[in-house]
C-alpha cells in the first residue's frame, strides 16, 4: 500500500508516517517545510497554496491520500481570517490531485464544527452552519462540504476525521503554540501562566489513539471503501478534562507547584466537547486507550525527554 499525506511535518502527520512505515506501508510526505523530528520519512516540500495542476503533481500513484495540510491554530484565524481562505484553497487542490488520480481521500477535520453545544457527547449529526465560532470553524465546515459534493459529483471515495484536541509527542510550540505543550514548557519553570477559560472541558486525544483510528480508517478506505466511504467519524476518549485539570496533571507529573492564572474564554474558542465515539468504534473498531490521567504524563515525560536531547 502507498499513502500520501499532506502535512506530514506536524503532530498527527509526523506520527502517522512512523506508524505507517514501521506497518510496511510505502508513505511520501508532504508539507511547506522539512521535518523537524525524523528524517525517516520521505517528503516532498511543497507550499499547497501554490497554483501547480493537480495533475502534475509529481507525488505519484497512492491508495489513499490522508489530508491534514492546515494552519490550526484557531485564535489566529480571528486575528487573520485569510487563514481561514488559504486552508479551503489547500483542500480544493488536494481534491484536484485526488480526483485527477481517482484515489481516496481522508480528510482531517476538527471539533470545531460542532461550535457550542448543549449536550455531550456530541455526535457526527449535529453540525450546524450557525455553530461555526471562529473563520477556522467556518473553513473546516466548508472544507467537509466540499469534500461531500466530489463525492457526489465524482464518486470519490472519502472518509472525514473529526480531531479533538490532540496532543503528545511531536507537537511543535512555537509552530502551533497548542496548550498542552505550552503547559509543558512553561509550569515546570514556575513561569506565570493564563488560562483562558479554565472550565472549558475538552475531548483531550493522545497521539497513538488519533494515529490508531486514522490507520484503521486508511485500511477501510483501501480494501472496503463501501463500508465507510461518505461517513464523518469522531476520534477522541468519550471523556472531558478541563484545561484546569490538565494544567494540574502536568504540575503532578513535573513535581511542580503551578502558577496560575485564571482568564475569560477568547472571542472564537467554544466552551466544552466530548466526543461520541459510537461511530468510531461501528465503523472502524475503535477504542481509546489514552484517559488524560495517562497520556498527559506521557506527553511531558517525551516533552522533558526531547528537550534534554536538545541541549546537551
Amino acid at each position: 500500500m502507498r499513502v500520501i499525506i499532506t502535512g506530514s511535518s506536524g503532530l498527527i502527520g509526523t506520527s502517522l508516517a512512523l506508524r505507517l512505515l514501521a506497518d510496511g506501508t510505502e508513505v511520501l510526505g508532504v508539507d511547506r517545510s522539512p521535518n523537524p523530528w525524523t528524517d525517516a520519512i520521505p517528503t516532498h516540500i511543497e507550499d499547497l497554496c501554490s497554483t501547480v495542476p493537480p495533475e502534475s503533481h509529481p507525488w505519484g500513484r497512492a491508495d489513499v491520500v490522508v489530508h491534514l495540510a492546515a494552519r490550526a491554530k484557531v485564535h489566529e484565524s480571528v486575528e487573520r481570517p485569510l487563514n481561514a481562505l488559504e486552508n479551503y484553497t489547500v483542500t480544493h487542490r488536494v481534491l484536484e490531485f485526488c480526483r485527477a488520480n481517482g484515489t481516496p481521500v481522508i480528510y482531517g477535520s476538527s471539533r470545531e464544527v460542532y461550535g457550542e453545544q448543549a449536550v455531550v457527547p456530541v455526535a457526527e449529526d449535529t453540525v450546524r452552519l450557525e455553530g461555526a465560532a471562529s473563520p477556522y470553524a467556518a473553513a473546516k465546515l466548508a472544507d467537509e462540504a466540499l469534500i461531500r459534493s466530489f463525492g457526489r459529483c465524482f464518486s470519490l471515495p472519502f472518509i472525514i476525521i473529526r480531531f479533538s484536541n490532540v496532543y503528545g509527542r511531536f507537537d511543535d510550540l512555537e509552530r502551533n503554540g497548542r496548550f498542552i505543550p505550552l503547559l509543558c514548557d512553561r509550569v515546570p519553570r514556575g513561569d506565570p501562566m493564563t488560562i483562558f477559560g479554565p472550565t472549558k472541558s475538552f475531548d483531550f486525544t493522545y497521539i497513538d489513539d488519533a494515529v490508531e483510528g486514522v490507520s484503521r480508517a486508511i485500511t477501510k478506505l483501501a480494501t472496503a471503501p463501501e463500508s465507510v466511504s461518505g461517513n464523518a467519524i469522531n476520534l477522541g476518549t468519550g471523556n472531558g478534562t478541563s484545561l484546569l485539570e490538565a494544567a494540574n496533571l502536568v504540575a503532578e507529573a513535573a513535581g511542580v507547584i503551578p502558577n496560575f492564572t485564571l482568564g475569560t474564554i477568547r472571542v472564537g474558542e467554544i466552551s466544552r466537547y466530548v466526543a461520541d465515539l459510537t461511530k468510531a468504534r461501528t465503523l472502524l473498531g475503535y477504542e481509546p486507550q489514552y484517559p488524560a490521567t495517562r497520556g498527559i504524563p506521557l506527553a511531558y515525560q517525551w516533552w522533558r525527554s526531547w528537550h534534554h536531547a536538545e541541549q546537551k
